[in-house]
């Protein structure tokens, strides 16, 4: 599960953004039952909101592929991650994954060590290397945190969320 990534906007360009932590949830693999690593990602995504504090969460909406199974596990986790962000009270953002690449390099169809490639060069600061041995969920995820910060730097949102008092929706927050 992507949900440990987090990237703190200092002044508005590449140089005052700085990536804080990255990584995945270890759920406990398949040998542990589906309910148990549903609670294992509530609990440590739970944990991670506390730690870090932040304003918002950016998730990439699900991308349906060939395996229903797959599909299915996504979107229990996604439940997850949706539940426990509005128990704690913060706004979802949904990004689709053509969106993310577009906005990270330049084109939807970028394969993901081109966008783990570009996000080393937006965010050369960083304590955490990209794509250095991030596996590449936690690379998507922080990708996904820039789309999130991008949207906040564009004029076209400072309009919106004057108009919205405050609130911007970047997309099918559910």
């Amino acid at each position: 599960m992507r949900g440990s990534n987090v990237i703190r906007a200092g002044a508005m360009h590449s140089n005052g953004v700085r990536l804080v932590t990255a990584g995945v949830f270890r759920l406990g693999g398949r040998t542990v039952d589906l309910t148990r690593r549903l609670l294992s990602l509530s609990q440590q995504f739970t944990a991670l909101l506390r730690e870090l504090g932040p304003g918002e969460v950016a998730i990439e909406e699900a991308f349906f592929g060939k395996s229903v199974q797959s599909a299915l596990r996504i979107g229990e986790a996604r439940g997850v991650v949706l539940a426990e962000s509005a128990r704690v009270g913060l706004d979802v953002f949904q990004y689709t994954p053509a969106r993310v690449k577009r906005c990270v390099a330049g084109h939807g169809s970028a394969r993901k060590q081109s966008v783990a490639n570009m996000l080393g060069q937006m965010l050369p600061n960083s304590s955490t290397p990209i794509p250095g041995d991030l596996p590449a969920d936690a690379t998507d995820a922080i990708a996904v945190a820039w789309t999130r910060l991008e949207e906040l730097r564009s004029p076209l949102s400072q309009t919106k969320r004057e108009g919205r008092k405050g609130r911007v929706d970047g997309g099918s927050a559910q």
